[in-house]
């Protein structure tokens, strides 16, 4: 279920974290990792494909975020989607995010949007990118925009780079959901009941607040 959160959201340059991307070849599966060359293009084309080639289950199978370990070991397409996101993040395609709770239904209006979201999950020791107070059962996490030079609302101030092309403010459950990625149980928390606030990265490093649900 989603829960209540504030919702950190960072918008940086393309290529200002490291990491990879894989890029898949078609004749043997072998993934080659190359994330850094991605385009915004790329990363357009991927989502495109993959969601043709997994039109099935109402459409829930084009959400790698809800995939196993093993089948993402088995799926080199999604591998190379995962790869645009750095260490402990995840990355939310409005193309092919689900929200899940209620009525499940994919991401309302995602061709008005970024093409893609990092968003951070959770972590043990907390970071400046993604924190936990269990006293207050309280989760702060930032996301950024992986291509900003894309970004329909690249050009608006703070927040809005963001919520100005959100297409729908439910969609911010997605990044408050994927802020608390298996509720943390990964790494030995308990969230499915925390607070939860986003803040957006801008180019320059800094944050601004985005959302508290």
């Amino acid at each position: 279920m989603w829960r209540a959160g504030i919702v950190t959201l960072v918008s940086m340059a393309a290529g200002c974290s490291s990491h990879h991307s894989a890029t898949a070849d078609a004749a043997t599966g072998d993934v080659a990792s190359d994330a850094d060359a991605a385009t915004c293009t790329d990363a357009s084309a991927w989502v495109e494909a993959y969601r043709t080639a997994h039109p099935g289950n109402g459409g829930k199978d084009w959400d790698i975020n809800a995939k196993t370990p093993a089948e993402i070991a088995a799926d080199p397409a999604a591998q190379q989607l995962l790869s645009l996101c750095g260490p402990d993040q995840r990355p939310v395609y409005p193309r092919i995010a689900w929200e899940y709770g209620g009525v499940d239904h994919p991401w309302i209006n995602p061709d008005v949007g970024a093409v893609l979201y990092c968003v951070y999950i959770p972590v043990v020791p907390s970071t400046a990118n993604w924190a936990y107070d269990s006293t207050q059962d309280f989760v702060t996490a930032d996301l950024y925009v992986r291509f900003p030079e894309c970004n329909p609302c690249k050009d608006r101030q703070g927040a809005d780079q963001v919520e100005g092309c959100i297409g729908d403010p439910t969609n911010n459950e997605i990044f408050v959901d994927t802020a608390s990625y298996h509720d943390g149980a990964d790494v030995g928390l308990s969230l499915a009941n925390a607070t939860t606030e986003m803040k957006l990265v801008l180019g320059d490093g800094t944050k601004v607040h985005l959302v508290t649900l």
